[in-house]
């Protein structure tokens, strides 16, 4: 196994490009700079420097091992750090994954307390849709999803559920569209057959396998005229006049020019959203008090929408 510190003073040298200025930065003497240099080429079996003058030059393997250990000593900078967060009283960052709405109208005021409160914390947040992005951790301290309404929720080793809200879909519309017109408070699944619609998820995900089964409740099958990756893009269809959009509350805008949704019902489609917390996470007081944030923003949701 190579040794860190061996490794920490070959990478000086070769980003210092001599023996003498990496015992100068390191705060060394050359010889023990030296003496590191012929250790580790032992350890390695390979050559790592050859003569070049009266120094020393970085042979090609040598800066591929320093180019391929940036990331390792990146992360044990980055551990060092967590460590002393710890010894502070501090847990160093708190990763939480989330879908897109959730993200926007909930998150930055859970982001504003936990700053207030934990001053040193970094919040790191993936938006987990689509699957985890480039760098994004494998487990999240917390992640908010989606489940159907209509049953108890899997349950997934390793996490603890906590249910935040349920909530009910509703059709998005261009402003003085039929299904408007027709139907003032609520509009009946079987009165979107035959309309031209706009999929706001066409990755099999949550909310589309809900929309799904409650058309089939209501004995059709959608026809859609348009297809986004992003809710946000839908509205923009809708708003144009392209067709219409199912969305789960939460993501249906209070006010967007040129728009506006009812209610579904017969059958009602309906979601129930979850923040999982990871098992030994728990206790951390940064993630009780994320908890405590990501409750209040659902409550306010629920306030400031109940009236619509």
């Amino acid at each position: 196994m190579l040794d860190i510190q061996r490794l920490r003073v070959f990478r000086a040298v070769v980003a210092s490009g001599s023996v003498q200025a990496a015992a100068d930065h390191l705060g060394y003497t050359p010889s023990a700079v030296s003496q590191s240099l012929s250790t580790l080429q032992r350890e390695t079996g390979l050559v790592l420097f050859e003569k070049a003058g009266r120094g020393i030059a970085p042979t090609p393997t040598a800066r591929v091992l320093a180019a391929e250990s940036e990331e390792l000593m990146g992360s044990l900078s980055r551990l060092g750090g967590f460590v002393d967060h710890l010894r502070e009283g501090h847990t160093g960052s708190l990763s939480i994954g989330s879908f897109a709405s959730a993200a926007q109208f909930w998150i930055p005021q859970v982001a504003k307390g936990l700053r207030r409160e934990f001053p040193d914390l970094v919040l790191e947040l993936s938006l987990t849709e689509f699957g985890p992005g480039p760098g994004s951790p494998e487990r999240h301290d917390i992640d908010i999803t989606t489940e159907p309404a209509d049953g108890p929720g899997p349950a997934r080793p390793g996490y603890s559920r906590h249910v935040l809200v349920e909530e009910n879909y509703r059709v998005v519309a261009p402003r003085g569209h039929h299904l408007l017109a027709e139907h003032a408070e609520r509009v009946p699944m079987a009165a979107l057959d035959g309309v031209p619609m706009v999929d706001n998820d066409f990755h099999d995900n949550t909310c589309g396998r809900i929309l799904a089964e409650a058309c089939r409740a209501a004995g059709f099958s959608p026809r859609f005229v348009a297809r986004s990756e992003d809710h946000h893009t839908a509205l923009a269809f809708v708003a144009a006049g392209i067709g219409v959009t199912v969305l789960p509350e939460l993501a249906v805008p209070e006010a967007t020019a040129g728009i506006d949704h009812r209610e579904l019902v017969n059958p009602a489609p309906r979601r129930r959203i979850v923040a999982q917390i990871r098992d030994g996470a728990q206790s951390a007081p940064p993630v009780a008090c994320a908890i405590e944030l990501i409750e209040a923003a659902v409550a306010d949701t629920v306030r400031r929408r109940g009236g619509r």
